[in-house]
């Protein structure tokens, strides 16, 4: 699939294009970096209207509750779900946790189990060994919700996890130019690893530079695996990008306070869906009826 606009040389589209044609309900959309939520593109997820999504969202936070809080998800496969910003929770998430609300599937795994994962669908193997980390919630409480096994070999025995391969992964970078040659400065966890494990790769870009450039400074995304590329200065506004620009800890504070009650989210939402315009997902649906 071709986004609008792209060609072979130029993979350059829109935010709303991007998340038009490439992501349908039911489907698997990694939402990266860890340490990097990209905000527009989970708001636009919303302002189109699509349910049913099975988000990885290594580094949750705030951003998964709000799509947990707009009934975006059918699934989550996540590190946390947390306000940096405190003493205040996700309150969405919080709401469902202590309601019992079973909703939406959730599998909560450490950065190191949701990275071997993605090694996995990136190699194509249906698991990968992982340490086995008895005495912690994820061996003797069942976080990963069944994504967790052990396997018996000729090599002695160990604990698994099920590959993790997305249907498209939104990778958030510094620089790219229009092939889709990314570069990020930050740290790149398991970014890299998602990208080498999805159908579809969507570059986010700070900023476009030239191929030049983008070879001198070390590229992290080869173009090679991106499909389309996304122009989006603050792609992850409200929160921050190394030498970039800072976290808006007042959008923060503002976004939980008025998330502590589902009135106050509902006006969150109303404030969200009018400040831009957006188009009618064809795979979304009446979130009146």
């Amino acid at each position: 699939m071709t986004s609008q606009g792209a060609t072979m040389d130029n993979k350059l589209t829109t935010l709303v294009d991007a998340v038009s044609d490439f992501v349908r309900p039911g489907m698997s959309v990694y939402l990266g970096n860890f340490g990097a939520q990209l905000f527009c593109v989970g708001h636009e997820l919303i302002r189109q209207d699509l349910s049913e999504i099975d988000a990885v969202i290594a580094s949750g936070g705030l951003l998964m509750d709000q799509l947990l809080g707009a009934r975006v998800l059918r699934s989550a496969t996540y590190g946390h779900c947390w306000s940096p910003v405190g003493p205040s929770p996700a309150w969405n998430f919080r709401r469902a946790a202590e309601s019992g609300d079973s909703t939406v599937t959730l599998y909560e795994m450490s950065l190191g189990l949701i990275a071997a994962a993605l090694t996995a669908g990136a190699w194509g193997v249906p698991f990968m060994p992982v340490p086995g980390l008895p005495g912690t919630g994820y061996a003797d409480e069942n976080w990963p919700n069944g994504r967790l096994s052990t396997v018996s070999s000729e090599f002695g025995n160990t604990a698994i996890v099920r590959a993790i391969t997305p249907d498209v992964a939104f990778v958030h970078v510094d620089k790219a130019d229009v092939q889709g040659n990314g570069v990020i400065n930050g740290p790149l966890g398991e970014v890299v690893l998602a990208a080498q494990a999805s159908t579809t790769v969507v570059v986010v870009a700070e900023e476009i530079v030239t191929t030049e450039e983008a070879i001198s400074e070390g590229i992290s995304i080869p173009g090679l695996l991106t499909t389309a590329v996304i122009h989006h200065a603050g792609a992850v506004a409200p929160d921050g990008v190394i030498g970039r620009y800072d976290r808006d800890v007042a959008a923060y504070e503002d976004y939980v306070s008025r998330a502590a009650t589902q009135e106050g989210f509902a006006v969150w939402m109303s404030d969200l869906l009018s400040s831009a315009s957006s188009v009618t997902h064809n795979g979304g649906r009446d979130r009146h009826a």
